[in-house]
């Protein structure tokens, strides 16, 4: 059986398989306009890994700091007031949008609203639902205190799962037709495969695979270039369309180089992984994926190796090995 027919068996099994009961797409949401955006966008992914949306508002417990208005032995008994009062008009509230977004996409959507630190709550909640994703809004400023831009770090770095970041320029649009993966060095190429056909099938999107050269090496000798032939032919096997593109090193910076080739294919979203070894001195996304994050004005998918999509659970991801095992 070819390898790209068996891959594609993986990739059905694998969704088929989740419970939507216990695996959930997390939106961070504050009623504002971008996270009106993110959960536009959870509703395609919800149709793509078949799962439900869970709506999380969190009451920053920056908002509660009552200790410089209220000095005296009434403080605690008047923040537990406000804090119960803000629940149940929250709530309510949420709980409209909620029953707006099921009916406007026909996907379930819950919602949960929590008090305490923005980026702890989320990562906590899609820790208890083994998310599969979660969205997030992310401002221009990092200075934003009690709104999710300012926590979207903290989160791509230590989710399991992969998270996805909307920026406030954006314009809203849901789409997954152009997808820029940066790629390095790093031993993650299966990782990256299988995210970037996984994608690529659902959404009959293409991929655009995109590195630097941070040598003086020709391209078609560097192992770079080996690599992303390697990727881009397993990628177009398995019936995704698959773009290359290789940058010798300029003046620019990395980040600066991938985030000007976005933008001039008119990129829908970037791709990244953004946990890599330490050991190779080639790499580099990992040192710059902070920068693409904060300055991409098109969606960010982050992952991690924890956060792969083929480690959604043990059976999957063993599957996966001996496939590239017998591919090779």
């Amino acid at each position: 059986m070819r390898f790209e027919i068996i891959i594609n068996q993986l990739i059905t099994k694998i969704i088929k398989s989740i419970d939507m009961e216990k695996h959930k797409i997390i939106v961070g949401y504050d009623f504002q306009e971008l996270s009106d955006a993110a959960l536009k966008l959870a509703y395609e992914l919800a149709r793509f890994v078949n799962s439900g949306i869970l709506l999380v508002l969190v009451i920053s417990d920056d908002l509660l700091t009552l200790s410089e208005v209220f000095k005296n032995e009434h403080s605690d008994r008047m923040k537990k007031k406000i804090t119960d009062s803000m629940h149940r008009e929250i709530a309510s509230r949420l709980q409209k949008v909620a029953e707006d977004a099921s009916a406007e996409s026909g996907v379930a959507v819950d919602f949960r609203v929590e008090t305490g630190r923005i980026y702890e709550r989320i990562l906590a909640i899609a820790k208890e639902n083994r998310a599969r994703f979660i969205v997030m809004g992310r401002t221009s400023k990092e200075s934003d205190r009690g709104r999710f831009g300012s926590n979207v770090m903290h989160v791509a770095e230590e989710a399991s799962c992969p998270v996805i970041s909307i920026p406030a320029i954006a314009c809203c649009d849901t789409k997954f037709k152009n997808i820029v993966l940066p790629i390095d060095l790093t031993k993650q190429t299966r990782e990256e495969v299988f995210n970037a056909i996984s994608f690529g099938l659902f959404f009959d999107a293409t991929i655009h695979l995109v590195s630097v050269i941070m040598g003086g090496v020709s391209a078609q000798k560097s192992r770079i270039y080996k690599k992303m032939q390697g990727m881009k032919k397993m990628i177009e096997e398995n019936g995704v369309r698959c773009t290359d593109k290789l940058f010798k090193k300029s003046h620019l910076a990395i980040h600066e180089v991938v985030l000007n080739y976005a933008k001039d294919i008119h990129a829908d979203n970037l791709m990244l992984m953004t946990h890599q070894e330490i050991s190779t001195s080639d790499k580099y996304i990992g040192a710059v994926a902070h920068q693409i994050i904060r300055e991409a004005p098109m969606p960010v998918i982050s992952l991690t190796s924890a956060a792969s999509m083929h480690k959604m659970n043990e059976k999957s991801s063993r599957w996966f090995k001996k496939l590239f095992a017998t591919s090779k």
